[in-house]
């Protein structure tokens, strides 16, 4: 899992992982039927259809900003389209996924429906990353020999992860290594962004209900967002009723979502994170998007809270950088 983490992440360690017909619930049917709603969308289907092919088509990427490639990237000119055949194949793959396979933590235990339903979305999305790793894991990505995947851009020794969310990029700790990056980065292209909660700390008190999502678009905020009641309810109808309403996701954020996180801040001290092992902490010597000159007012929708977010990023600026 990586060295950073070994210390801060034993409590978390320690929890035992089951599968959905372990779970102390009433309600593996409806997970499983919640599942399949979400993973039956015209976006998902896409998403998993990339991971299969083996890049993600180049209207996909400047969606999410460009993924760090130049414009000499031959995705630019030579991935399009899907190649021949993939979407069909990964509909097969759908169609004769078990999730029985999949594992999730013995906290999803609910006994009751109320709790399931508190639950349901931190097990979908936990869900929809651990198929984007199974389908991500055999190596059969199509274009293995074709120059593209193996490109490097000129004069820069940097490697650049196709699949890949901005902000969860340190795969050296993941469980599932790389393949825990194409996760996040398939997570957040079919619920909006990668899904997080409340983990509480030792001076605030922890929202059991609270949910957050931490998106890569553009044209929306690269902080954390909490998702407002009537999100959360639209996703839990989409998922639960027997009709199913229309698909709300991707969920991003509008100026309505006035509670933020900074994601420059170390996430044992938000206390905002879904595994204590997905992010590092910012490095004091990177560059800090809260130092902005101009107020941003997406970014930022209350000045106050750019004025103390500013403040938050003086702060960590002046801090000892860990030994």
């Amino acid at each position: 899992m990586g060295e950073y983490f070994d210390d801060s992440i034993s409590h978390d360690a320690q929890i035992k992982k089951l599968s959905i017909e372990e779970l102390d619930n009433q309600h593996p049917e409806l997970f499983v039927r919640a599942l399949d709603r979400v993973m039956s969308t015209d976006l998902a289907k896409l998403t998993c259809a990339e991971i299969v092919d083996g890049l993600p088509l180049i209207d996909t990427v400047n969606e999410n900003g460009g993924g760090g490639l130049s414009g000499f990237h031959p995705l630019y000119d030579m991935h399009e389209n899907l190649c021949e055949g993939v979407m069909e194949q990964t509909e097969e793959i759908r169609k004769n996924f078990d999730p029985k396979v999949l594992q999730f933590d013995s906290r999803s235990a609910s006994p009751g429906l109320r709790a399931f339903r508190m639950r349901l979305i931190e097990m979908i999305a936990v869900a929809v990353h651990q198929v984007a790793v199974v389908l991500f894991q055999p190596d059969t990505s199509l274009h293995k020999d074709d120059g593209i995947t193996t490109w490097a851009p000129p004069k820069d020794d940097t490697i650049f992860w196709e699949f890949s969310h901005e902000w969860y990029k340190d795969y050296k700790q993941y469980p599932d290594g790389v393949a825990d990056l194409v996760g996040y980065w398939a997570e957040s292209r079919i619920l909006g962004g990668v899904v997080l909660f409340d983990r509480g700390t030792p001076t605030r008190k922890l929202d059991p209900d609270a949910v957050f999502s931490h998106a890569d678009r553009e044209e929306t905020t690269y902080r954390i967002y909490r998702l407002l009641d009537g999100q959360k309810q639209k996703m839990l109808d989409f998922l639960l009723l027997d009709s199913p309403t229309q698909n709300p996701c991707p969920i991003l954020a509008s100026l309505e979502n006035v509670f933020r996180v900074d994601p420059e801040e170390d996430i044992e001290d938000t206390g905002v994170y879904r595994d204590i092992w997905e992010r590092k902490p910012l490095p004091i010597w990177c560059s800090d998007y809260r130092l902005r000159d101009v107020w941003d007012k997406f970014d930022f929708p209350l000045r106050h809270d750019w004025e103390e977010a500013r403040g938050r990023c003086s702060d960590r600026r002046n801090r000892p950088e860990p030994e």
